[in-house]
């Protein structure tokens, strides 16, 4: 299963990042922002809240698309401006963590989490043990985030996700079936929510699980959850 990260985005804002990509450098006194003085003594613009967050929606959109290498190399300039910024941190645990670095989406984790910024850190902090294979260290974090967001179907399925992982299947059941009620249209938390079902004592309700997903997609969805072994 692909671990999910907690984040989202709306394509409109997306293109006009895209756009937009060099605004923060070349344009940015247009908006009427305040100039500074480079250590050359050069006069240096410094963007405007509103671009920083086109900038903010260019890296996320970075990630999503698989470009976290470039997205931490815009990171790493934009936290040079703003190194407290909750968002732009969260997104380099997002970029660490898709490009293997796990030590280090760790510690931006382990930092967002002493600054209560939840349900991103303890997310981050399941995906991390996830990643490296410690489903039993994953459970608590994921548990953490839930808590967090309990609405959340991406946070659900990953808590749920873990549960199987660990043979709490009874547990997993009730929190994919509630990622299920919140996301009812998804293969991956139906499939899941099968495996739970088939390891907890409700095999019956394993074809009614399925039966929203497309008719080509749902035997094999059927075989993997019959098959599944954590």
């Amino acid at each position: 299963m692909n671990i999910v990260p907690v984040t989202a985005l709306r394509s409109r804002r997306l293109s006009w990042a895209v756009v937009l990509l060099a605004l923060p450098l070349a344009v940015a006194g247009c908006r009427g922002s305040a100039p500074a003085m480079s250590v050359q003594g050069e006069s240096v613009v410094t963007p405007t809240a509103e671009e920083d967050a086109l900038y903010i929606a260019l890296i996320r959109g970075m990630n999503e698309r698989g470009q976290s290498q470039a997205a931490l190399a815009f990171l790493d300039d934009y936290l040079k401006r703003h190194p407290n910024d909750v968002e732009a941190l969260g997104l380099k645990g997002e970029a660490l963590l898709r490009t293997k670095q796990y030590d280090a989406a760790d510690q931006i984790y382990i930092a967002l989490d002493k600054r209560r910024v939840q349900p991103v850190a303890a997310f981050g902090l399941g995906q991390v043990r996830a990643q490296v294979g410690d489903w039993k260290g994953a459970v608590p974090q994921f548990a953490r985030a839930a808590e967090a967001a309990p609405t959340d179907p991406r946070v659900l399925n990953n808590y749920g996700f873990a549960l199987l992982k660990t043979s709490d299947y009874p547990k997993a059941y009730d929190i994919l079936a509630r990622a299920t009620q919140l996301s009812p249209q998804s293969p991956q938390i139906r499939t899941n929510f099968a495996i739970a079902a088939l390891n907890s004592g409700h095999e019956q309700q394993v074809d009614g699980i399925l039966q929203p997903i497309p008719a080509a997609e749902r035997e094999a969805a059927l075989s993997f959850a019959r098959s599944w072994k954590p």
